[in-house]
């Protein structure tokens, strides 16, 4: 039988790993949310058993606590793909005793992201375009062979994908996709790659049924991820009140700068660069990860553009659903909901923007 793209496919969850086994035999790492101690992280992964199956994630502004249930619904952690693609912390090159400048080579391998969320195939497409000339991300994203994403099935506390356009569901930029329905698990392929490794894993034609729950699970989850109000409405009120400094003081109240925000974002990716140099000779420069919330982020030399912590924050708000737009026609938000939880003051992003909404015409 002919298969072709978009086609629809089902299983059980015990394929997934057939799944990460065919693409293991291509010689690929296959990375995905694995547990590290105790602690949720992506990793390597090589089997079912690695994977958060039998995990949920329990989400809310400013909490996060992990559990483990007998049928999971594992939606992400404080780490996104970023981590692997836009490192926290490299260095870029170092300098050689006769002050000759040598670039670091980078051993990122083939590899395959496996399991992620839609959110964070959105995050790698704003990312993708933003750091289009930086050649160190470029270089990584070069060595991913295959994007596998999860869809979600039930969003999590703090996740509003749904009123951003970036989930439940995908519709673009992956291989194959999978939703788990109870025990069993559809799948969607969308490239050629992706229809060939179907071929290989046993899968067989979703049933009228399967498509049915699909559907009707997805619809209800996108329905609980419409958190605020519709993104255009947002970009509008947003642009209102840009220079309401009465908002964004009350928006900003609570925050104390602590930059968590955009650490977890998987789309922020401000960096700096530090050059150092020890008593043996040697010296590099190296780069890493630089948050618009901090006092230093606006500061040079004789003054500083955004001295007051409401300033940052307005400017850390504005960019995500005005200024990524105006740069490269894609939201700078995927309503992932990771700044909300990981915030310590429990600040909600979308309580900010929905007041916005209600503020303009005051």
């Amino acid at each position: 039988m002919s298969r072709m793209l978009g086609e629809y496919f089902e299983g059980s969850v015990l394929l997934l790993e057939n799944l990460i086994l065919a693409l293991k035999e291509q010689g690929l790492r296959v990375l995905s949310y694995k547990l590290e101690g105790d602690l949720p992280v992506i990793g390597e992964v090589s089997r079912l058993s690695d994977l958060l199956i039998d995990y949920t994630d329990i989400q809310s502004p400013g909490s996060y606590r992990l559990a483990k249930e007998v049928k999971g619904v594992f939606r992400h952690t404080q780490y996104s793909p970023k981590h692997l693609l836009h490192y926290p912390t490299q260095v870029i090159y170092e300098i050689s005793d006769d002050f000759e400048i040598i670039r670091t080579k980078d051993d990122f391998p083939p590899s395959v992201l496996f399991g992620i969320k839609p959110c964070d195939l959105a995050a790698i497409e704003v990312l993708d375009k933003v750091l289009e000339r930086d050649d160190v991300y470029q270089a990584r994203r070069a060595r991913i062979e295959y994007i596998v994403v999860e869809e979600c099935v039930e969003p999590g506390g703090t996740c509003f994908c749904g009123s951003i356009g970036t989930g439940p569901a995908v519709a673009k930029g992956y291989d194959i996709a999978y939703a788990r329905l109870g025990d069993q698990v559809l799948f969607k392929v969308g490239s050629e790659k992706g229809l060939k490794l179907v071929e290989k894993v046993g899968l067989t034609p979703a049933s009228d049924e399967t498509l049915r729950r699909y559907n009707e699970a997805l619809n209800e989850a996108r329905r609980k991820a419409s958190r605020i109000p519709p993104f255009n409405v947002v970009v509008r009120a947003l642009e209102d009140v840009a220079v309401a400094e009465g908002f964004w003081r009350e928006a900003s109240a609570r925050c104390v700068g602590c930059t968590n925000c955009n650490m977890v974002c998987p789309t922020c990716f401000c960096t700096e660069f530090s050059d150092y140099a020890d008593l043996s000779g040697k010296a590099w420069r190296e780069r890493h990860w630089f948050g618009c919330l901090s006092f230093t982020y606006g500061q040079v030399a004789g003054q500083h553009f955004r001295p007051e912590l409401f300033m940052r924050y307005r400017h850390f708000v504005l960019h995500k659903f005005l200024f990524y737009q105006r740069q490269v026609g894609l939201p700078g938000c995927v309503g992932c909901g990771r700044c909300i939880t990981w915030c310590p003051m429990g600040i909600d992003l979308r309580e900010v923007v929905s007041r916005a909404v209600g503020y303009v015409g005051r």
